[in-house]
């Protein structure tokens, strides 16, 4: 789409959908941030770690800008370096989010993470949190469910914000263990 149609499409819900998103994002950071602080953990939120992974690209300006991703925040524990990059998405009952979520899980992408978060090739080093209509919509749990087949440790549907014990308790269960 030409940039111009872009800009005169209606961008409301848009802004919208982005304060429901940070909404979302903190809601976890708070439900994790004295767990982590407890398990000898750094919970940190939007870190730089891959804002240059794909390299560099030349802004508008023209001066060189970093070309990555900007999870929104990531689990290390300072003992050992180990990192696990969260994303969390939300999203009513149409949207890409999910979608969006899967740029994390490309062969090259995976590769470049593991790196920086110090993981083995065995370890997926990011952790999905799906909520709202992501996480109650059997259309969109069917959906993520087979893409991240193989990988359900690294995947969590929390429908209910509020419950931050699901959160917890899946952490314990099955990310803890990838940051010892």
């Amino acid at each position: 789409m030409p940039r111009t149609h872009l800009s005169n499409r209606d961008s409301g819900w848009h802004g919208k959908a982005k304060v429901r998103g940070r909404r979302a994002e903190s809601m976890f950071l708070h439900a994790m941030a004295d767990h982590t602080g407890e398990c000898g953990l750094v919970i940190e939120d939007k870190p730089g770690t891959l804002k240059e992974i794909y390299g560099q690209r030349k802004g508008r300006d023209g001066r060189m800008r970093p070309h990555g991703i900007v999870p929104e925040c990531e689990i290390r524990n300072p003992e050992n370096g180990k990192r696990i990059f969260v994303e969390v998405k939300r999203q009513y009952a149409n949207g890409n989010a999910h979608e969006r979520a899967c740029r994390y899980m490309m062969p090259g992408v995976l590769d470049a993470m593991r790196k920086v978060a110090r993981q083995p090739k065995s370890v997926v080093p990011c952790w999905w949190i799906f909520t709202n209509g992501l996480a109650t919509d059997e259309h969109y749990r069917r959906a993520i469910s087979l893409w991240f087949s193989g990988m359900e440790r690294n995947m969590l549907f929390w429908p209910d914000m509020r419950k931050r014990k699901v959160v917890i308790d899946h952490f314990d269960r099955h990310i803890l263990p990838l940051l010892r």
